[in-house]
């Protein structure tokens, strides 16, 4: 289809019209994680390692899963909230869930993938430790993604196998 003065026809709107590889999107990113590190705080992210060997064929987990020993320091906006120790009848329960709002772009960049469902993130405001339930992508513009979205749930040690033990060494941080 060809327009009165003989040009190809572009519809407005069109896919064409916001491209993936926008320098404007580039400069939306840079100020998102800007953002971040002046609002937000540092959180240290433990990659998890499931093992096939031992995942359970019923329920889809693996019970001797590892982290990994060495964080990756990421920057984050969440809220801290207090503990909710519930008592229920098989003992006492955390139902805590808290989101963790990250740049999706500076993740990509430091861990290289988007974060694993079943890691671990250790805050550094109340060195709390949280395993990543969910991943969600936040906010949208030109046609990218701009933030990432982590929903968390309190991690929680195992009493009687051991497993899911928070590592002894905690990370240190820069105070200047």
């Amino acid at each position: 289809m060809l327009t009165s003065d003989g040009k190809s026809y572009k519809a407005v709107g069109s896919p064409q019209q916001f491209d993936p590889g926008n320098p404007e999107h580039c400069l939306f990113n840079l100020w998102d994680e800007e953002v971040i590190k002046i609002g937000g705080a540092p959180i240290h992210y433990y990659e998890v390692m499931i093992q096939i060997g031992s995942l359970d064929r019923l329920y889809r987990e693996d019970r001797g899963k590892l982290w990994s020993p060495n964080p990756i320091e990421l920057w984050a906006i969440y809220e801290p909230i207090p503990p909710q120790n519930m008592v229920n009848p098989f003992g006492i329960d955390a139902p805590d869930e808290m989101v963790f709002q990250l740049n999706y772009q500076a993740v990509l960049r430091d861990v290289g993938h988007p974060p694993k469902i079943g890691a671990r993130i250790h805050t550094s405001h109340k060195r709390e430790d949280w395993v990543v339930v969910q991943r969600n992508l936040g906010e949208y513009k030109l046609w990218g993604e701009i933030r990432l979205e982590l929903l968390c749930q309190r991690f929680q040690e195992s009493v009687t196998t051991g497993e899911g033990r928070v590592s002894q060494k905690k990370p240190e941080f820069k105070i200047n």
